[in-house]
């Protein structure tokens, strides 16, 4: 139920509803949200926002004499980055968090930084501790930069760092895991998944450990000025207007200008925040550039945008299958660099990680892992009967090793088939062990 209440009587705990008066008056970049943070309280009732709407089956509610209902939040540090990615020490600098010592009573604790490699399903469950983390450090991100709070690159390395070793312990997790992103959490996830993505394209094309953070960094922080749009519009379901697609579109340029005046990002990540949308037939923008005059990073982020913005669900539109996305961005062969897409494709899979496909044996199955010597024929895990149109428990299949005796023959969409919540059921497929 929705509750209209004054902005001193916010509580941690609430669900901030709306917030009344302009969408520039208050300190949050979504308006719908769970407040958990006493920072964010701390803004909130020292902005000039006088009125808010709760929703009280979201959140708690204020009792009849006013008091809240009790419910226990842990205080929260000043930097969620500092807080969920390391400490800072008296000088300002980021200190990744390390493993306590080993002790004889205890078994070693799991390093984030290890580039040990992983099977997918072990590091799985790593990917979905490190996304849910990192989508909250995001969220503040994203919200400091619409006002006008510096971004500190200490801040941010840590994050790159996990996300980076992620990657290296298996190519594959972490980006299935942001595939499955909740549309409330869309662009925080989405920068995620570019920042990936970015990592594991700069580590197939050979380059060098500091190119492969850079891109990373560029992948994560191009869209900040994203946070300059409202909401309501880049999540509206109708065409946008040609002065909403004018408010989109700034967001390339709000981004260069805002980190440039930070300082500290280098140009690398400066030239994509500006230049990602641009094409290789110069329709692109906002410089309308073309060929070689897009910078290596950028022509990389267009295409590791484009892919996960094509597979990812939105509230006005159901995502592609990867399969299906990666044919499209082939074809559309004037826009994109075709040896960097050859490259993608080499990183990501001809059937990415999750892909739903359909099998000779008339089941469907999900692919869990690729075969880096023939893309075509990855791991799957079979687990719908076509026939019986029923789950069946099943063990996972390496293509590779039937000689012929099983096969791909169709990509499939969830939709196509009763097979209930696909989101849910694919993170469960994916985590299950062999």
């Amino acid at each position: 139920m929705l509750k209209r209440i004054k902005t001193e009587d916010v509580k941690l705990g609430m669900f901030l509803h709306k917030m009344e008066g302009s969408w520039f008056s208050h300190p949050f970049w979504r308006s719908k949200t769970l407040l958990d943070d006493p920072d964010r309280l701390e803004e909130l009732k020292a902005s000039k926002v006088e009125w808010v709407q709760i929703d009280t089956a979201r959140g708690i509610d204020l009792t009849p004499a006013g008091a809240v209902a009790p419910r226990s939040f842990a205080p929260a540090e000043k930097d969620v980055n500092a807080r969920l990615f390391g400490r800072t020490s008296a000088q300002g600098v980021t200190i990744a968090r390390r493993p306590p010592p080993r002790t004889a009573a205890a078994p070693q604790a799991f390093d984030p930084l290890s580039k040990e490699r992983l099977p997918l399903q072990s590091e799985m469950a790593h990917a979905n501790k490190l996304a849910r983390k990192a989508s909250r450090a995001m969220r503040k991100v994203f919200d400091d930069a619409r006002l006008g709070k510096a971004i500190k690159l200490n801040r941010l390395q840590p994050m790159i760092e996990e996300i980076s070793s992620s990657v290296q312990r298996n190519p594959h997790a972490f980006m299935a895991v942001t595939r499955l992103k909740n549309t409330s959490e869309y662009l925080y996830m989405h920068s995620l998944s570019v920042c990936a993505l970015m990592i594991s394209l700069a580590q197939q094309l050979r380059l060098g450990p500091d190119q492969v953070q850079q891109a990373g960094l560029a992948g994560l922080l191009m869209d900040v000025g994203m946070g300059h749009v409202p909401q309501e519009t880049w999540d509206k379901g109708a065409p946008l207007t040609p002065e909403e697609w004018d408010v989109v579109k700034s967001h390339t340029t709000l981004a260069h200008e805002f980190l440039t005046l930070g300082g500290e990002m280098p140009e690398t990540v400066l030239d994509v925040c500006l230049h990602h949308h641009e094409r290789m037939d110069g329709s692109g923008y906002p410089h309308g550039l073309k060929g070689e005059e897009i910078s290596l990073f950028s022509r990389m982020a267009a295409i590791c945008d484009t892919y996960d913005a094509m597979t990812s669900d939105r509230i006005h539109r159901q995502g592609q299958d990867p399969a299906d996305a990666l044919f499209n961005i082939d074809q559309a062969n004037m826009l994109y660099d075709r040896d960097i897409f050859a490259a993608f494709q080499q990183a990501v899979g001809i059937y990415p990680i999750g892909s739903l496909v359909r099998l000779r044996n008339h089941r469907l199955a999900i692919v869990v892992d690729q075969n880096a010597d023939d893309l075509t024929l990855p791991k799957v895990r079979p687990f719908y009967s076509l026939q019986t149109r029923s789950f069946v428990n099943a063990e996972v299949i390496d293509l590779s090793r039937c000689f012929g005796s099983d096969q791909i023959v169709s990509r499939e969409t969830p939709a196509a088939w009763d097979i209930g919540d696909w989101p849910k059921i694919s993170a469960r497929l994916l985590a299950q062990r062999s």
